[in-house]
């Protein structure tokens, strides 16, 4: 499995977008602009296309990877669907980051094929399903049924609606050539569908998007990051790190909004350190909002969000230099309200200001252990709760000043005895959360950007990470950990 899901995450590497924190926006956002392309709705055809994606991952995996778990027969499936799912003891990153990313290649199956945001949901499900009980020997899983739905949801949207900006049937050559390319490997689904359709190649007169009118904003940015622990600043990282952000949509535009007309997603690759690859990834969907009041140039948006937040952290900790995670959390599948607040600038006031405020529901999230180590497992999975606030002011759309606060509480209800023997106990049937308890991080950071006119800007950040972790036949775990971070950023 960690084969396959490494073999997915490659993919998602060559188009991934976005950076850790919410930057006010202060330009004049880029307007992509095209009459809507009607796209029929194909239903089986989506549903062939699932299960074809099932079999040719299953085929790999089983006949080129040879994996043991891909051995599957009839006794197996016969098994799994006697049996109720269990907890598992896959790495982080693949339950978390990984399965959200597989489920977005099953949403956009449907979603390629003219089917609406709600309408493709059931194929996300149905697609975990159909892995989980039939393409496995292990046991299915509840911890990947959540992740693969409702991250899938989340990433599948997000993926369809960015390899939307790229397609023009305009374009012929080695333009046309760049940017099929460049769409399929964000949405690999909508990249077959055009394909077999003979769209990719197809001239027509107008760009052939399936949205019209969207605002966008993106900015790629190349830094140093410096990681260490409060406690010790002996454990710490120095390495390079690229920044991605993307911003989709207008709240000053919309007065009503569908599902995911507005969007911003951020991610974080770390380079030549001891972090993780990816080490941060958040991102926030509006399913359903509406301006509540407006007046001039304010105004306030209120609505019901998705989230999608990943962190994850590494240190060479000790005389011996043994790899650690002072901090991870993540919010797989979480959904809450929130409010979001802007005003523009005007000659008599030249500040901008952006702040949001957000509480959701942590369906499945997860957060690192102190204790828990069982097979690829170092870490405690669960459910609870998050909040977000953020504050941000732009003056003369040159200086960028923005405080932002995040807490997310996991609480893990399922644990073990803590006297059990785990050389006597099998992973693939061991059905626990983790270690009983709680565990909180806060993250709080404060950045400072300068912009150009000639659309370069420099970031300056610094944040801390604080976890306190209650076990409850352990001892308790306080950790800080710091980071500050520069880098230098284009808009495009």
């Amino acid at each position: 499995m960690v084969k396959r899901m490494f073999l997915i995450l490659l993919i998602f590497f060559s188009f991934t977008t976005a950076k850790g924190q919410v930057i006010p926006e202060k330009k004049k956002r880029n307007y992509i602009s095209d009459s809507i392309r009607f796209i029929p709705s194909q239903p089986w055809k989506a549903a062939g296309e699932l299960v074809g994606l099932n079999m040719g991952v299953w085929s790999f995996d089983r006949f080129v990877m040879n994996e043991d778990f891909a051995r599957i027969n009839s006794h197996s499936i016969k098994r799994n669907l006697k049996t109720l799912p269990v907890w598992d003891t896959d790495k982080f990153s693949t339950n978390l980051f990984a399965h959200p990313y597989h489920g977005s290649l099953y949403f956009n199956s449907a979603r390629s094929n003219g089917l609406s945001f709600w309408q493709s949901i059931p194929y996300t499900v149905g697609g975990s399903l159909m892995w989980e009980f039939f393409m496995e020997v292990e046991p299915p899983s509840i911890n990947d049924l959540f992740a693969t739905s409702f991250g899938g949801i989340e990433l599948g949207e997000i993926t369809y609606r960015i390899s939307d900006l790229f397609l023009d049937d305009r374009t012929i050559g080695l333009e046309r050539v760049g940017r099929e390319i460049l769409s399929g490997l964000i949405s690999p689904m909508r990249g077959i569908n055009r394909l077999i359709a003979g769209d990719s190649w197809r001239y027509r007169p107008y760009k052939g998007r399936a949205f019209s009118k969207v605002p966008v904003d993106f900015t790629v940015r190349l830094g140093s990051r410096y990681l260490s622990e409060e406690e010790n600043l002996e454990n710490k990282s120095l390495g390079m790190q690229i920044m991605f952000q993307l911003d989709y949509g207008d709240l000053y535009e919309n007065k009503t909004f569908s599902p995911y007309e507005w969007f911003y997603l951020n991610f974080d690759i770390d380079l030549l350190s001891s972090q993780p690859l990816i080490s941060q990834v958040n991102a926030i969907g509006m399913i359903l909002g509406k301006s509540v009041w407006a007046k001039e140039n304010k105004d306030l948006t209120a609505g019901i969000f998705q989230h999608f937040d990943y962190y994850d952290s590494q240190l060479k900790i000790g005389e011996e230099k043994e790899k650690a995670a002072p901090y991870r959390i993540s919010e797989a599948a979480a959904v809450g309200g929130g409010l979001i607040y802007q005003q523009k600038s005007s000659i008599q006031n030249p500040v901008d200001i952006y702040a949001s405020s957000f509480l959701n529901t942590i369906l499945l999230g997860a957060s690192t252990s102190d204790y828990f180590r069982v097979d690829e497992r170092d870490y405690n999975m669960g459910s609870g709760y998050s909040f977000k606030n953020s504050i941000g002011l732009t003056y003369k759309q040159r200086w960028n000043f923005l405080i932002n606060l995040e807490n997310y509480q996991i609480f893990t209800w399922k644990g073990y005895d803590p006297d059990t023997d785990w050389s006597t106990v099998d992973p693939n049937t061991l059905n626990v959360q983790g270690d009983k308890g709680n565990a909180r991080l806060t993250v709080f950071s404060v950045n400072l950007m300068y912009s150009s006119s000639k659309k370069w800007n420099i970031l300056l950040s610094s944040r801390q990470f604080f976890r306190r972790t209650h076990y409850k036949y352990y001892d308790d775990i306080e950790h800080s950990t710091m980071d500050i971070r520069l880098s230098f950023g284009i808009e495009i």
